[in-house]
Parts: structure tokens; sequence; C-alpha cells
């Protein structure tokens, strides 16, 4: 590798992947320069793992090991942003905060609102494919990316996608690139989807006597004939502070004119059976969901769990199996958050408790109730964690015979196999 690329006053374990320290952490600057990197690493049979800027090198699961570390953080110039034709098109290594002062000055935004907040890159927005709370209105980074190039595991530079919305005829790999966990290559740049800034941002927030009548009050109000932008349940942890903090709430998000903001609440009321505890306007609205985006910072073991939407209830009761998991006497605990219209549910876990053979017991509880999900036809991810728990329960569960067409297309992508394919689900 050129020396250039490789930064040796880098701290290497800063970089680590789950645990796995890189032999060597590279900046390229450019799509050429990815192409070298990937074509000379499948050539010697380096492994490698694309990066942005280290938000998300905990989640998913642990590599085998990581010979390069390739980092998109130089890669964050801005390419192209059309506010007439509502597009932004950028290095993989911009940072979401800098898309948003971009298009802010055109009341123009993206979206979307990932955990990890706007410290995170596009590039890794997408490859991670994680959605926040307002995936119930404008859907996930999936359904608002309209173009990106690849760099295939052998250097092959691909063009996937364009900047218009349009149908596709055949395969669209672009929708396979997303959540592919950098399992089939390294973004370099992306194109998205733009929306108006909403003329009025409402939340209003609904309690619930304890968790099971929030999860049935959250699935009432997700089902009503609203355009609503996002659905929340919140349940505290044993250890949260705060009056009125050991109750969920429902946090439901309006981002419509006043009039039907006004109309929609006066549906909600009727619908949940009673008024909201509280009405938050404008950026006390947005710092609300700021909270909840933000929920799952500095927690130890981070669960995803999903059923379909209407058994939201069910899933919440289901948690009730994890309380050896964690500590109850550090930080929170165990919090709880749930997005009604997907039906997934994140488990938040301040602090796991280490008893005797703790590893083990959380290998069995966790295999119990992943088992139990996907039977229903659900699922249980674990989205971040101690190494040697993701190490002993895998971060994906089966996913049956699709198992054989996601490793067909990875060895396409990747054929000498330098990208380690259990990151991405298999």
């Amino acid at each position: 590798l050129s020396k250039a690329l490789v930064d040796d006053s880098v701290d290497t374990e800063a970089w680590a992947v789950c645990g796995r320290v890189p032999q060597a952490v590279v900046f390229p600057e450019s799509e050429e320069q990815v192409a070298e990197i990937l074509s000379l690493s499948s050539e010697e049979g380096w492994r490698c793992v694309p990066g942005g800027r280290g938000s998300w090198l905990n989640g998913g699961q642990p590599p085998q090991g990581v010979d390069v570390l390739l980092s998109a953080d130089r890669m964050n110039d801005i390419s192209a942003y059309e506010p007439a034709d509502m597009f932004i098109e950028a290095q993989a290594g911009a940072g979401l905060d800098a898309l948003e002062r971009c298009t802010a000055e055109h009341q123009q935004w993206l979206a979307l609102d990932p955990p990890g907040g706007e410290r995170g890159t596009l590039g890794a927005m997408l490859a991670v494919g994680t959605a926040g709370p307002l995936q119930a209105g404008f859907g996930s980074p999936r359904d608002q990316v309209l173009g990106a190039t690849l760099v295939t595991g052998d250097g092959r530079v691909l063009g996937l996608g364009g900047r218009v919305v349009k149908n596709v005829a055949g395969f669209d790999v672009l929708k396979l690139v997303a959540g592919s966990w950098g399992t089939l290559g390294m973004i370099t740049s992306v194109t998205m989807r733009l929306h108006p800034v909403p003329a009025n941002d409402r939340s209003l927030l609904f309690k619930g006597a304890e968790a099971g009548e929030g999860a049935e009050l959250a699935c009432r109000i997700a089902q009503a004939p609203l355009s609503l932008a996002a659905v929340e349940l919140l349940v505290p942890g044993d250890g949260e502070s705060g009056a009125g903090a050991s109750s969920p709430l429902v946090a439901v998000r309006i981002l419509e004119s006043v009039e039907a903001a006004d109309e929609a609440e006066r549906v909600l009321t009727d619908c949940a059976g009673m008024p909201p505890v509280q009405r938050l306007e404008g950026e006390q609205s947005a710092a609300i969901f700021d909270n909840v985006r933000a929920m799952e910072d500095g927690a130890e073991l981070v669960l995803r769990l999903s059923l379909l939407p209407t058994r939201l209830p069910e899933l919440v009761e289901m948690t009730s199996r994890l309380s050896g998991l964690y500590d109850p006497t550090e930080g929170w605990g165990m919090r709880l958050a749930a997005h009604a219209q997907t039906g997934v549910l994140r488990v938040m876990i301040a602090v796991v408790s280490r008893p005797d053979d703790w590893v083990n017991q959380a290998k069995k509880v966790l295999g119990v109730l992943r088992r139990a999900l996907e039977a229903e036809g659900g699922s249980l991810v674990v989205s971040q964690g101690p190494p040697e728990i993701v190490a002993a329960i895998s971060a994906w569960g089966e996913l049956g015979p699709a198992a054989l067409f996601s490793a067909g297309i990875q060895e396409a992508f990747d054929p000498a196999g330098i990208l380690d394919r259990s990151r991405s689900p298999q």
C-alpha cells in the first residue's frame, strides 16, 4: 500500500472492529485509490473492512480478522446538490451533519434519523441500512437512496442507480447494497432523495400505566388513518431518573401544517381514549426525537427484536426473559424503544451482568428467545455487544434458503473473500 494512504500516527486500536484490531488503517481520498487498495488486497489475500468515521465498527458480526481498515473519512465532498430536483450526491465519508447544513438553506432535508446521530457518514448509513423513528413516515435508507458507486472486493467500480426515481427492470443491486455491511464492497458515493422541511413539527406524548398497556396504545395509534412521521413506544430503564420517568410513553411526531396537526391530534385523542400528557412544537418536538435517536449511546448491548406490528405487546412481554442479562445497579439497566409501525423493538442494556459462566448464560437466553421469534416469523439481531456474546450467539439469525442466494451474490462481488461475509446476515 502507498505510504501516503496509511497514517502511521493513527491508533489502530481506536479503529478495532468488534474488538479485532486492524494491521493498518488507510485513508483513501478517491474512488480510484479505493479500487487500487481492494484490487491489491484481493491479490494478496488481505482481509478488509470498509468504514466511515468509525461509528459503527462495534456493530454486526465480529470479523475473523482485519488486515486493512479502509476509512472514508477523507472522502467527504458534496459532489452535487440540485434543490429543484430534490437530490444530493456526496462522497461516502460526508457527514450527515454536513448534508443538513448544505440543504437547510433551501428548506430541504434528508428525512432519515439513524442511531448514532449526525456524527455518522452517508456511506455508513447506507451500508448498515439502519433507520430511526422517521422510517414510519419516510422509509429506510433503502427506500430513499437513488444511486451509489460501489467498489467491489476485487477492485471493480460499479455505478448503481442514478439521480432520479425510476422503476428498475430486473434485479436492483442498489437495494442489495443497503444493509450489506461492506460485504459486497466499499461504497464511495451516494445520491439521496430530499424532502421539503415540514412547515410544522409537533410531537404528542401519551402515557401508559405499564409497558404492555403502552404497547397496545402504540398499536392503536399506529393503525390510525393518518400520515404520521413517527410512532415510538419508549420504556425507560429501572435506573432512569426524573419525574414520571418510570412510566412508558408513546411519542407521536406529526410533520404537517398546523391545521392538519390539529386535526390529527383530535383523531389521535379519540383513538387513544385520552388526551396527550404533553404537546411539543418546533425545536422541542425535534429534540424529543433526537433523544430517541441517541438512546443506544453508551449501551453495552443492543438487541433488535421483531414480530408483526400488531404483536408488539407480545414482543414487549418477551423482554422479561432478558432480566438476568443486565446489571440493575449500573446505569439505566434495560430500556426499550419500539417502532410501532414496523414491529421492531430495540432493547438497550447499559451494563451486561457478568456472573460465573455469563457468556453461556447469555447464549442460552438469547438463543431460546431467537428461536421463539423465528418460529413466529420474527427475528433477533444483536446490533452490538460484548464480542464474547456476539461470537457465541452470532449477530444474525438464520436466513434459510435465502442464505444460498446471499452467498452467491457475495462470491460474485468478492471472489477472493477478503470482505468478511459473516459481517452481514447469512
